[in-house]
Parts: structure tokens; sequence; C-alpha cells
């Protein structure tokens, strides 16, 4: 409303200065110009008498009204300061008119946003903010945005702070002064502070040492350079130094084509690549449980660190001496047969390995030192030397198991078929007896018997002793009755540790309990 008086205000008083101005100007154009040079020659011709200075002294000069020519002089200077005064109006008006037309205009990115009253409001209130938003990330932050603030004339718009207020807290984003963990030059991840990235490193460094007690670290090197940037972050890409640690040393995983060999587990291969049995299974399920052949092809996700390091120990292991074994002769022995005087004993050494790993794998070791702490002890062996005399047995057969045992299935017909010896069960490894002399034609692996030993007596009978867990003699030895020839095990088509045992009399079988 004020605005619209003081508008029509001044338009009025520019009309009236027009007017004013447009009669001075006619009124000057009737003046006739004075001709300068008739009136200069009129005023030489013209000849004054000499004054009669006497008589001047006698002429009475009346005193001014000095109250008459204040009024006059009043009258005349009031119309030049109306006018004056009318066209500062005018300015005043205008200037007023163009003051209230000015406005501080906020811009997002160079997008207007909306009008402001005051400049400082929004200092203020992005000083604000900011504090607001490093409390909460406990860290320096910037905006993202580009906010700034410029004076220009907007009529008819008028301010609101508080829009503008409302829209900067819900529009502006904030990013953080964070560490960016660059490798040989290329950014991986980012960690809030420096004291975050010395742990980063300190945990790369120890990811792969050892830590056993007979171990002494000589040197862990980063081989790839390592450094940290400050930079502006989005803080929802900060990484705990923990997981940063993890991450670094995991790094990516590459796939590998592994060959079976002889020898190889899923277990040992999961270990030997540092992997787990499932993830193994998990990059091939085409593995039927854990049967996998020598030849077959597995596919390993094998990891790939960002961040390769080298670890150097001195490791102290102690290892055994194996011992010698040395042979007497025995004339009270036969030739062929051994009997065992000292068994031996090993020694043992401390070694010192100075290994090298590189991300967990061995890639070097020297032995360093060598101490020996106890020397190993020859073991003794008595080789008989006496003749052997013909390999012909007695016919007279004495129990093959030493310490008796137990008959679990006899001789004869059994489930569906026939049973041709005597299983008797015992403890593993007990001594397993020759039943009678002769001479082995057979010994090592036959079958569903396992590990067996055949004796063939020179009087039409033959004795089979199976499922051993080891054989003493061998082809072409001669034995004596009771002499230790095997020991019980559970080889070949055995449910547990037993002898079984079997006796043929010209090449037929016959129930080997009616010798007992």
């Amino acid at each position: 409303m004020h605005k619209e008086k003081l508008t029509a205000i001044m338009q009025m008083a520019k009309k009236k200065l027009q007017a004013g101005l447009t009669g001075l100007r006619q009124r000057s154009a009737k003046l006739v110009k004075p001709d300068l040079a008739k009136f200069k020659a009129k005023l030489q011709s013209v000849r004054l008498p000499k004054p009669d200075l006497t008589k001047l002294r006698d002429i009475k000069v009346p005193k001014p009204d000095f109250t008459k020519l204040l009024a006059q002089a009043r009258r005349i200077n009031l119309k030049y300061v109306g006018a004056v005064l009318a066209v500062g109006l005018i300015l005043a008006t205008s200037l007023v008119v163009q003051a209230g037309s000015y406005a501080y205009v906020v811009y997002v990115d160079d997008e207007e946003v909306g009008l402001i009253s005051e400049e400082e409001f929004v200092t203020e209130l992005l000083a604000e903010l900011k504090e607001q938003e490093e409390e909460r990330f406990g860290l320096d932050v910037s905006a993202l945005q580009q906010i700034r603030v410029e004076r220009e004339q907007r009529r008819g718009e008028k301010p609101d702070d508080w829009e503008v207020k409302d829209y900067l807290r819900r529009t502006l984003d904030y990013n953080v002064y964070a560490y960016v963990i660059y490798i040989n030059g290329k950014s991986t991840l980012a960690v809030e502070s420096e004291e975050d990235y010395e742990t980063v490193l300190e945990g790369l460094k120890t990811a792969y040492v050892s830590g056993d007690d007979n171990a002494i670290i000589q040197a862990v090197v980063l081989n790839d350079q390592v450094e940290a940037r400050l930079m502006l972050v989005d803080p929802d890409e900060l990484y705990a130094a923990e997981t940063a640690t993890q991450i670094l040393a995991r790094g990516t995983d590459r796939r590998e084509t592994y060959l079976v060999s002889r020898g190889d587990s899923l277990w040992t291969i999961a270990r030997n690549n540092n992997l787990t049995v499932s993830e193994i299974r998990e990059a091939n399920p085409q593995i039927d449980e854990d049967s996998i052949k020598p030849g077959e092809e597995l596919d390993l996700l094998v990891s790939q660190p960002l961040v390769n390091v080298s670890v150097t120990e001195d490791v102290v292991v102690t290892q055994r001496i194996p011992y010698e074994t040395k042979y007497q002769n025995d004339s009270s022995m036969y030739r062929g047969n051994t009997r065992v005087v000292e068994s031996g004993k090993q020694g043992t050494k401390e070694v010192t390995y100075r290994i090298t790993t590189e991300n967990g794998h061995e890639v070097k070791r020297e032995m360093v030192s060598e101490e020996v702490i106890q020397e190993p002890e020859d073991r003794i062996v008595a080789r008989g030397t006496a003749a052997v005399p013909a390999a012909q047995g007695t016919g007279r057969f004495q129990w093959p198991v030493s310490g008796g045992g137990r008959i679990t299935s006899p001789y004869g017909p059994r489930g569906g078929g026939f049973h041709r010896g005597v299983d008797i069960a015992t403890s593993s490894g007990t001594p397993v007896l020759a039943a009678d002399s002769g001479r082995v034609t057979q010994a090592g692996w036959s079958g569903g018997y396992g590990l067996m030993v055949t004796i063939d007596h020179g009087n039409g009978y033959v004795t089979r002793y199976a499922h051993n867990s080891s054989n003493q003699v061998s082809v072409g030895q001669t034995v004596q009755r009771g002499q230790q020839i095997a020991r019980i095990g559970s080889t070949g088509n055995s449910t547990g540790p037993h002898l079984h045992f079997e006796v043929l009399r010209n090449g037929s079988h016959v129930n080997p309990m009616q010798f007992f």
C-alpha cells in the first residue's frame, strides 16, 4: 500500500516539474537578443557633466527598509526551494522504491531455491548444519552441494526464511574427511582416521605371522606400495580397521584348476590352498562324498590378496635321527631266521630353519643350525647260520594264534555258502604262529583274504593264514613249528581283527578243529 502511494506521488511531482520547465522554455524564446555593439557605441557618445561633489554631500539618502527586502528575498527563495524539494522528493521516492525491490536469492548448485531477508541467515544456518553433521560422524565434513547467496532486484517477491531453511535441511548431503588407502596408486577402501590406517598396516603384517612359540620373526615386508590420502568420502563407504584388514588380505577370488594326485584328499588339498573342504565342494558340485581319483580335475577359487606380505621367521623344530640296523651271526638259528637282540632307539636333534612365506605359502627354507640332543642307538639283529633241515612237517598242528583267542565262525555252512576255515578273533597285532614246519609258498595280498601266508608242510598238508595286518615271512622261506609268521589284522573282506585259518589235505579243505 505504501509503495503504491509513493509511486503515485513521484509521478505527480515529475509531471509538475516537466510543466514548469516547459513554461520557462517558452518565455525565454520570446526574449529579443540585445545588440551589444550598438549599446556600447551609444554609451561612448553620451557626455555626462562633471559632478559637483560638494552638492553630493548635501544629498539625503533614505535609510533602506531591510524588513521589506528580507520579505522579498524570502518570496524569491521559496520558489526555488519548492522546486528543489520537489526534485529531491522525486529522487528519494525513486530510491525507496528501488530499495524495496531488492532481495537475497539462495542458489544450490546454481538452482534457485528461495529468497531470504538477510545474507547472514544462510551463513549461520550452514554453520549450524555443518556442526551437527560433524558431531554425528565425529569427523570433519563438507557439503556436497555448492551454496551461494546473491543480492538481486526482485519486484513483487517476498523472502521466506523458514522455507529456505527447511529446504536446505532436507536437501544438503555431507561427505566426511577420511583416509583412503591406495595400493600401487589405486584406491581401495577408506578408514576413519590415521590411527585406523596404522592398525590396518599392522594387521596386514601380522596376518601371516605363524605366532608359534618356536618361531622368531626376522622380517615382515609389504611387497606393494601402500599409502593413505586424506580425502572427502561418502560416510557409508567407511570400514572398520579390522574389516579393512580382512578385505585387503583376502582380496579377490581367482579360479584355478587342480589336478588330483595319488594320495590327495579334499582335506589336504584344502589345507595346502588356504581353503575349506566346504569351499571345494561348493566349487565342484560333481564330487561324490569324499571320493576323488588321481587325474581328476577340480576347480579351486583361490584368494588373491590385494596386498602381498612376505614373512621371514626362524623356526626351531625337533627332529628324529633314525637308528642303524646291525646284524650278528647266530649259529643256534637256522639260516633265514632272524631275532632282534636290541630294538634300537631313534635320536633327537634341534634344527633351526629360516622360512620365508608369501601370503602364508612357503617359498623358501634354509637350515641355519643343527644341534643333536640325543644320539640314536643301533638296532642289533641276530641272523641264523645253521643249515635248514628238510621242510617237512610232523603232521601234528599247534594252535596258530598266540594267547588263544576265541572262535567267532566255525568251519562249515554259513549264510548260504560254505566257510572253509575257522575264524579266531583276538586283538590286532597279536602274533600269528606256523601250525607246523614247512616252506612259505605264498606271502602277500590275496583278494578278499587280504594279507595272507600259505605254508606247504611237505606231507600233503597246506595251511593258510588270512586277514593279517602284516606278514613276517617271504616266499621260499623255511619256517618252524610255532614260529611267528604274521600279525593279526582285518585286511580284505573282514569285519574286525581275526585270523582266518584253513587246512588242506591233498588239495581238499578239511575241518581244522579235528587237529586240536
